[in-house]
């Protein structure tokens, strides 16, 4: 029987781990990916490379993909290129066919199963509202945010002569 499909270790981390089960310390990590990620790969040309260089900067520097999401951030760019391409198409909503009967345009589909693509794979790259209020982030550094102890980190000054 199929279930929930499993959340990966370092997101349960970044939750809090609600469930309160053990980590899956042997998953594999992976390296984050390098400034050269922003570039998009030579296989993805109009509307999916300007779509890639939109998302790539922004999931890099969130630390939300690596170079091993490179293939769903693909299909997604490409996906919602096909999106684009067909939606100035799929107007008007009626078209005749070759027999002349009134028939839906073809370009709905094309434009719907596109979208659909797109939903599946937004939240598995954190692209929308719910998979990002799923995640927390934990700050670190003094300052506003960050450890709330930070202002015992440096040692306290010497105390004057005859304070006790």
């Amino acid at each position: 029987m199929r279930g929930r499909k499993p959340k990966p270790t370092a997101q349960r981390a970044l939750e809090g781990n609600p469930g309160k089960r053990p980590l899956n310390l042997d998953e594999p990590a992976h390296e984050p990916p390098t400034d050269a990620f922003d570039q998009p790969p030579p296989e993805l040309t109009g509307q999916a490379a300007v779509e890639w260089r939109r998302l790539a900067p922004l999931l890099r520097r969130s630390r939300q993909v690596g170079e091993v999401d490179r293939g769903a951030l693909m299909a997604l760019c490409i996906e919602w290129a096909r999106y684009l391409d067909a939606i100035p198409k799929a107007q008007p909503l009626i078209v005749r066919a070759p027999s002349g009967y009134p028939m839906p345009n073809p370009y709905l589909s094309i434009a719907k199963r596109a979208l659909d693509e797109c939903r599946a794979l937004w939240p598995e790259l954190g692209l929308t509202p719910s998979s990002r209020a799923r995640v927390k982030t934990e700050l670190t550094g003094p300052g506003p945010g960050g450890d709330s102890f930070s202002e015992f980190d440096d040692p306290l000054p010497p105390m004057p002569s005859g304070v006790q």
